[in-house]
């Protein structure tokens, strides 16, 4: 009987561990081969300069993949461009696309209130913060300052006192305004945002690395979550996906000839819409903000970028996109690994060094 005993407890501990591993090891998100998906092309390479200054000359600590197209061909590529990563706080830019294509398709009134949509959150909105337009939210003007999932440093220690600002009058880079707008969107269009995503933005674009499977809705995992009832939504794109994606948005919307979101959404979207100057917050590189867009008026550039050092900068004058993804992690192990290590290094100045340079030379 003793035997029997322990050897149901081995049994017992390997399949623990067995079905422990598994957890751990398994994708958030698997790399889809779709149907639509078109190659880019390639247009003529940058120069021996510009290329060395973009290729690491050590190996990066982490798997880095970096991107620069112009007049929508490829002229730069390192690394594995076609591995989905997830995009962070880009998520926030692309949302910002499809609220374009839904708002141009008559499915979202941007002028209706936070009231008007009934959208709450656990900790009551009052009055005020109801009064809220998606506008508002758009543009990180909400003015409601709660805690929200995926928030982090000056998210948090540098949030206003509620009420402390009237919505539309005061900008503040608010995950709350993001989750929120993740919500409204699926609300408001009845379809989820991958399913909106795929139909209306990799579609036409031919994204070679994308299916609806590739929005995910709240964590995947386990895991301990703020109580609210707006979650956060997370998009895993390839490099070479989020570049073609860029490259449409330098061309004024166009892909191939075709107009995918109108002019005048991109015009308005990535237009600053608040003067960072004076903000209580130094946003750095950025002195504006459009619709989920930051804004460098110095460079005369339009940005997204996301935790975890991925940047994507547009150049519409010079119809120039250059992107740089690291990889964060696509499964429990591999994202707690990349955690655990805390290494935060990018070639973001090199890519600020390459806009220059190109944007001079072309």
């Amino acid at each position: 009987m003793m035997n029997i005993t322990i050897k149901r407890i081995i049994i017992g501990i390997c399949t623990t561990i067995i079905l422990l591993t598994i957890y751990l090891l398994v994708p958030q998100v698997s790399n889809p081969s779709p149907s639509y998906e078109t190659k880019l092309t390639h247009g003529t390479p940058v120069s021996d300069d510009i290329r060395a200054m973009l290729t690491p000359s050590i190996e990066p600590k982490r798997t880095r993949a970096i991107m620069v197209m112009q007049d929508g061909k490829v002229i730069y590529e390192y690394g594995p461009t076609d591995k989905i990563m997830n995009g962070h706080s880009t998520r926030k830019a692309m949302l910002s696309l499809l609220y374009g294509i839904a708002v141009d398709k008559k499915l979202i009134n941007l002028d209706k209130t936070l009231s008007e949509l009934d959208i709450d959150e656990y900790i009551p909105l009052t009055t005020q913060e109801k009064s809220a337009t998606i506008r508002d939210l758009l543009m990180g003007k909400s003015s409601i300052y709660l805690p929200a999932s995926g928030e982090h440093d000056n998210q948090i220690t540098q949030r206003p006192k509620r009420e402390s600002h009237k919505p539309g009058t005061y900008f503040f880079n608010n995950n709350f305004d993001a989750n929120a707008l993740g919500t409204i969107f699926i609300k408001e269009t009845e379809t989820s945002i991958g399913e909106f995503m795929e139909e209306y933005l990799a579609k036409p674009l031919g994204l070679q690395d994308f299916d609806s499977d590739n929005v995910i809705m709240g964590s995947p995992w386990f895991m301990p979550k703020k109580k609210t009832m707006h979650e956060q939504y997370y998009i895993y794109i390839s490099t070479r996906d989020f570049a073609r994606i860029g490259s449409m948005v330098a061309n004024k919307g166009r892909w191939n000839g075709k107009q995918i979101i109108s002019e005048d959404w991109i015009i308005k979207s990535t237009s600053s819409h608040s003067d960072l100057s004076n903000n209580h917050i130094n946003y750095g590189r950025y002195d504006g903000f459009g619709y989920q867009w930051w804004t460098a008026s110095d460079t005369n550039t339009i940005w997204t970028d996301g935790y975890g050092e991925r940047f994507m900068i547009i150049d519409p004058d010079k119809r120039l996109t250059l992107v740089e993804q690291n990889f964060t992690g696509n499964s429990l192990l591999s994202s707690g690994l990349w955690l655990m290590n805390k290494n935060m290094d990018s070639g973001l100045s090199n890519l600020m060094k390459a806009h220059k340079t190109l944007a001079k030379n072309k």
